[in-house]
């Protein structure tokens, strides 16, 4: 009977693990999301066209791959991705001065914190936001 209790606590989603951005070169897609973005490569498997971008466990990491001409999913377009930031106006200037292109400057949204869009060099749309404040804000009352 005691074994039930501890089944009942498993199963659950723990973290997003990782997304997986498509890119339509390795290499250059490599040098961006390290040199400019300053992540980390955690596993380098070109050979299987899959690599692996983020900190160390147990944070959530990014893969970059190049899809078949048959995948659903092409280089471009809303990646859905959404970095944290500790200076938006900081991050912007840095990407700005590597040459990168921005959809959106940095910003205050109507809830709060500041967010900014820009894209990889296969124009996958990446967001960033600062909001400190995000899970101290009291939500608002619905109408």
């Amino acid at each position: 009977m005691g074994g039930e209790i501890d089944r009942l606590d498993k199963g659950k989603l723990t973290r997003v693990w990782m997304a997986a951005i498509p890119v339509s070169n390795l290499n250059d897609a490599l040098e961006f999301y390290t040199e400019v973005l300053g992540l980390p490569v955690q596993l380098d498997s070109r050979e299987n066209n899959w690599i692996e971008l983020g900190r160390e466990e147990p944070h959530e990491k990014l893969a970059l791959y190049v899809p078949s001409i048959l995948d659903k999913r092409q280089p471009g377009g809303d990646t859905g991705i959404v970095f944290e930031t500790d200076n938006i106006y900081e991050l912007h200037r840095k990407l700005a001065d590597e040459g990168v292109e921005f959809k959106l400057r940095p910003q205050r949204q109507l809830w709060g914190g500041l967010m900014v869009i820009f894209l990889d060099p296969d124009e996958n749309e990446l967001t960033a936001v600062e909001d400190p404040e995000h899970y101290v804000r009291t939500s608002p009352t619905p109408r």
